[in-house]
């Protein structure tokens, strides 16, 4: 009578189930709140558009990313993992940049070379300046991001091996990881811009 009803018609119940998969959705989750608090905070302090140019394609990308992990279909969870691991890959970046570049002058040059990525790096210290506020959110979505990368590969190593069709995971994984990199690309070269123009 209900053998042709199952939680998940498009998934294994062990992908649903998944505690990589549930760490990931609270990951994205918290980074999202961190992101609107940090958005919130610098539009009231300074100008909100220039919250909207700093804020803006970091929270796109994180609502994208809780929608995507909520979906069941295989392919776009598989993206959204991605997504999740090159996002926290940049975040962790930033935090080696904070740190590691005051106490070493090979380091500082090394994030010399990558100057590129400073600029989409996320937007709490670069924005907010040095303020309790603006420490405690990017040491808040810091950690986060590290739990999303860990669970994101976690979530996919458990996708992958309960799924059919690996090629097609696979590649919606890669995918996903270029995906964030492109865009805060294309953000960053729209805002540099529009202050170029506007100055």
């Amino acid at each position: 009578m209900f053998d042709n009803v199952s939680p998940a018609e498009s998934e294994p119940i062990g992908v649903v189930s998944s505690g990589w998969l549930r760490a990931a959705r609270c990951s994205a989750l918290i980074c999202t709140i961190a992101l609107g608090a940090g958005f919130v905070a610098e539009a009231a302090a300074h100008d909100p558009v220039q919250a909207l140019l700093s804020f803006g394609p970091w929270g796109s990308l994180n609502l994208a990313l809780l929608y995507l992990l909520f979906r069941r279909e295989e392919s776009s969870r598989a993206f959204a993992l991605g997504m999740g691991a090159a996002m926290a890959f940049i975040a962790l970046l930033a935090v080696a940049r904070g740190g590691l570049s005051r106490t070493s002058d090979v380091l500082r040059h090394l994030f010399f070379i990558l100057g590129m990525l400073i600029l989409v790096l996320p937007p709490f210290a670069l924005t907010m300046g040095q303020s309790m506020l603006a420490a405690l959110l990017s040491w808040l979505y810091s950690i986060a991001s590290a739990m999303l990368g860990v669970s994101s590969i976690g979530a996919f190593r458990k996708m992958a091996h309960e799924a059919k069709g690996m090629g097609k995971l696979r590649f919606a994984f890669g995918a996903g990881i270029f995906c964030p990199l492109v865009v805060l690309l294309i953000f960053t070269l729209l805002g540099f811009f529009f202050f170029s123009f506007h100055t």
